[in-house]
């Protein structure tokens, strides 16, 4: 989970009074936050990936002085209008490298500007919304200027090398664009996303003054926010709409918490004018007091569940039998009304929370197909396989590298490029942790009981998650009659007649793979995995699998396994 290291004199400035340390913790407890050490000023926390919002001082108080009773409701102030001038123009050539671009602009009340302690918060939740939300800055980065020493429109361009000259932030001297991405080390580490050849990403205002090389590294002084500054640029570029657009609203967390106004920043984009507000605004969802009682098996009326929400620092409003929740910027975890169920869980308290047993067919039994799964384990390590825990999802390579059957669905959003599908077939997953243990003595044998997902036009959802079996042995001399005698054991054991026919699987040895049926309908595929696989991934030696559909087995089999 995302760590967070919080200043205890700053939260505690934000709470409005001080809290002992038993009751912070008793108060953390019923958050999504887990309290860790407090290592001189400052307080460990973990939060769950969905809650990056807590990771925010200001974040954090907010979540508190709600559960505490000290605050209610969003308290969230926009102006429908720019800031006076304030606007930005993206040059279409931008659009293949990192084209995505989002901002907003701030303003500090009359009495408060920008002070040390909150430009130190501003850098520290940054460099966590880079490294969480903007998966390393690949899917998005933030930035922030000194509007009141900018002269508007600001520009987003990519432009030649020989063009840019700048001083980079904590520098002193200009620096010309090639020898800042051979020398500097944000460059060498970042330099790659916001380069193309021998051209590189900017941002400048109107009298050419260079703000930041996006998303690598700010300049001085046009990207260097200091104590005083009242009016502040929030810029997030990237290659993921959704995410760019999450930066800022998190972004705008630290200073909506502490009373600063935001205001739109209008962007002309090479097809339209964007005035920016989608970017601020606040989201409207409903939740429906009955559907929320047959999910959390409690009754709350729509008054009741209004001041919930107050006290998770929501806007709630009952309107035409139904609760309209407005969620803020910084909260795209909440999309949906089981989303909102959790809220209310968490507002009563979990442990306030009548229990409820669910309505099921069997009560403290097992259901049959765990008691089969459970057989064909004890089935799996008698042939001599140990059994391995592989994770659902899968990197696009090897989706398409097999061996496998059915096409592995893309993620909109994924964590990682290693986890960016989701599985089809086991098989994958399993060779590519024979690929991780090429160390360890041959023969290897693995296998694995677990769930896939495979398109279904049928389902709401256009998938169908099936559970499978699949044996995977890396040995010297192993191949298809090896796997093809696994499966006339698992035939023997099933009790049942089937004819093995060719069936090519992507991934295997052409005339090296087959499939078993049962009833018409595709029991098991078993087959030699190709040796241009097996080279990509630096197997020293032959792979041989089988993979078991246990849901079709489960609607099919004629009796039980013998015990």
């Amino acid at each position: 989970m995302p760590v967070s290291r919080v200043d205890l004199g700053r939260l505690r400035s934000l709470l409005g009074e001080e809290l002992s340390e038993p009751t912070l913790r008793e108060v953390l407890f019923r958050s999504k936050v887990e309290p860790g050490a407090i290592e001189g000023s400052e307080l460990i926390l973990e939060v769950t990936p969905d809650r990056l919002d807590l990771l925010d001082e200001a974040g954090l108080a907010r979540e508190l002085n709600g559960l505490l009773g000290r605050a209610r409701g969003l308290d969230y102030a926009t102006e429908p209008a720019p800031v006076a001038g304030a606007e930005g123009r993206q040059n279409a050539s931008v659009s293949p490298l990192r084209g995505e671009f989002q901002a907003a602009v701030v303003v500090a009340p009359a009495d408060r500007p920008l002070d040390e302690g909150l430009r130190e918060e501003l850098v520290r939740y940054q460099e966590l919304l880079h490294s969480t939300t903007g998966q390393d800055r690949r899917a998005g980065s933030l930035g922030l200027y000194p509007l009141e020493r900018l002269t508007p429109p600001i520009r987003y361009a990519l432009e030649p090398l020989g063009q840019i000259e700048f001083v980079p932030l904590g520098g002193t001297e200009p620096m010309s664009a090639a020898r800042f991405f051979d020398e500097h080390p944000m460059a060498q580490r970042y330099g790659a996303l916001g380069r193309q050849g021998e051209l590189a990403l900017t941002l400048r205002d109107s009298q050419d003054r260079i703000l930041s090389l996006p998303p690598v590294l700010n300049a001085t002084p046009g990207g260097e926010i200091r104590p005083g500054d009242r009016r502040i640029l929030i810029e997030s570029t990237g290659t993921n709409a959704a995410r760019v657009r999450e930066l800022v609203g998190y972004m705008l967390l630290p200073f909506a918490g502490r009373g600063w106004k935001v205001h739109p920043f209008p962007i002309h984009r090479p097809e339209r004018v964007d005035d920016g507000l989608e970017t601020i605004r606040s989201r409207s969802l409903s939740a429906v007091p009955t559907s929320l009682a047959r999910t959390l098996g409690t009754r709350f009326s729509a008054s009741e569940l209004v001041d919930l929400f107050h006290t998770l620092r929501l806007g709630a409003e009952p309107k035409e039998g139904k609760v309209r929740v407005e969620v803020p910027p910084w909260r795209p975890d909440l999309l949906a009304e089981c989303d909102l169920a959790e809220e209310v869980a968490i507002a009563q308290g979990y442990n306030r929370l009548a229990p409820l047993l669910a309505p099921a067919l069997t009560q403290g039994r097992r259901l049959p197909p765990a008691h089969l799964e459970d057989q064909l384990r004890e089935v799996a390590m008698g042939m001599g396989f140990q059994e391995l825990y592989v994770p659902t999802l899968v990197s696009a390579g090897a989706a398409a590298r097999g061996p496998g059957l059915g096409e592995s669905l893309p993620l909109v959003n994924p964590p990682s490029q290693e986890y960016s599908h989701v599985r089809s077939s086991l098989a994958p997953g399993l060779l590519e942790a024979l690929s991780r243990n090429t160390g360890s003595p041959y023969p290897q044998r693995v296998f694995e009981v677990g769930a896939v997902v495979v398109p279904d036009r049928t389902s709401p959802t256009r998938t169908r998650t099936e559970r499978r079996l699949a044996l995977l042995e890396a040995a010297e001399g192993t191949g298809f009659a090896q796997a093809a005698a696994w499966g006339e054991r698992l035939l023997t054991l099933l009790g049942v007649q089937a004819a093995r026919e060719p069936l090519e699987v992507p991934g295997t040895l052409p005339g090296r793979s087959a499939q078993v049926r049962l009833a018409g309908e595709r029991l098991f595929w078993l087959g030699e995995v190709h040796p241009r696989v097996l080279t990509e991934l630096k197997l020293p030696c032959a792979v041989s699998f089988l993979e078991l559909d246990l849901t079709t087995l489960e609607r099919l089999r004629p009796s039980p396994l013998p015990a």
